[in-house]
């Protein structure tokens, strides 16, 4: 069992500069497109902003490939579509009855990410086409995403990319410069998808231009992550990921004296308060904080102190008073707690986590 000791307050005013340091924040709804624009001669994928949501407000600006993801959540007030019986779904990689998870191109509900691809960048303005291939995708073991638009006159659908096959490329969308399309984008699997594409800009049919980037979208039922793991791969960059100074647990790779097991834990905006509660006709006191819930390598207690110099820390007898969700970072809650036998004297507390092995 390790330790991960950790008192609140001495990150809480990180919390502003630590949104602003992490690369795929959480995208929930509103409308983006994906697509190519040109930066001193170089051919790069941005997300296009039109009102989306982002770690929970309404945002203006563009974001580079790595600087949101698309976080789509399947909870109860959007539960996913079953797939429906005939052959013609079976790229989709689900059996008849299962549940498929899409990001449809109507834009409804409007209760997950509107994703399209647009060639409006003014950079392509003097070129003709562009192209957009989908190299390769990481994902869930056996996951696999699907492009398409179903047609209701013809009952069947054009399937513009598929991995089921699992045949790179797996896919290309022909557009021409100035295009803004809508595809329902599938996802047979919660988890983790990594989506890299080619984009190509051509002039009288030559390609001038040519760069890849790598999109993210992770599908969820709302809960939790199930170890720092599935947390770490979707929170540091594919190139990032096996690099343990950068994405391992006790690496702090914005130096900004926090961990990643710190941030795994309580999250990118973490606040502690001390409350006063009404329990019983008496003022007791509380504490309220973010904690990360549903993971099976964490465990997160409410501790108190006397002595400071001892480090004399133990468990408090705390009880769960309140839970709200944080529905931009899964598995997030803001928890308030109320301690049963209030400390006699001068008493300080802290949030603590530790990190465990979970049961086979």
């Amino acid at each position: 069992m390790k330790r991960i000791t950790f008192i609140l307050p001495f990150i809480c005013l990180l919390s502003v500069t630590l949104h602003a340091q992490w690369d795929y924040r959480a995208y929930t709804d509103g409308h983006v497109d994906i697509g190519p624009r040109l930066e001193e001669g170089q051919l790069k994928g941005f997300w296009k902003n039109d009102g989306a949501t982002i770690d929970g407000q309404i945002s203006a600006p563009d974001f580079p490939a790595h600087g949101v993801r698309a976080l789509a959540i399947f909870d109860e007030n959007t539960p996913p579509l079953n797939r429906p019986a005939g052959s013609q779904w079976d790229f989709l990689g689900v059996a008849p009855g299962e549940p498929i998870y899409i990001l449809p191109s109507s834009g409804t509900p409007n209760t997950v990410p509107y994703l399209g691809f647009s060639t409006e960048d003014p950079s392509l303005g003097s070129y003709d086409e562009v192209h957009v291939t989908l190299q390769s995708m990481t994902g869930p073991d056996g996951g696999v995403f699907s492009l398409y638009v179903f047609s209701i006159s013809t009952g069947t659908s054009n399937v513009y990319m598929n991995t089921s096959e699992n045949d790179y490329p797996a896919g290309t969308l022909e557009l021409d410069v100035g295009d803004h399309e809508h595809y329902n984008w599938a996802f047979s699997k919660l988890g983790t998808y990594d989506l890299t594409f080619l984009f190509e800009i051509l002039k009288n049919g030559e390609i001038i231009h040519a760069g890849t980037d790598t999109f993210r979208v992770q599908v969820t039922e709302g809960g939790g992550y199930t170890d720092y793991e599935q947390w770490r791969i979707t929170h540091f960059r594919p190139e990032e990921i096996p690099d343990d100074a950068i994405a391992g647990p006790e690496a702090d790779p914005h130096n900004l004296g926090i961990r990643n097991e710190q941030v795994y834990a309580f999250g990118f905006d973490p606040s502690i308060e001390l409350l006063q509660l009404s329990h019983e006709g008496e003022s007791v006191p509380g504490i309220r904080f973010h904690q990360r819930t549903g993971s099976e390598d964490l465990n997160i207690s409410v501790q108190t102190a006397t002595d400071l110099i001892e480090d004399d820390w133990t468990n408090a007898a705390a009880v769960l008073e309140e839970q709200n969700r944080i529905f931009h970072d899964p598995g997030l809650e803001r928890r308030i707690y109320r301690l049963q036998t209030p400390p006699a004297g001068t008493t300080f507390f802290r949030a603590h986590a530790e990190s465990v092995t979970p049961e086979n």
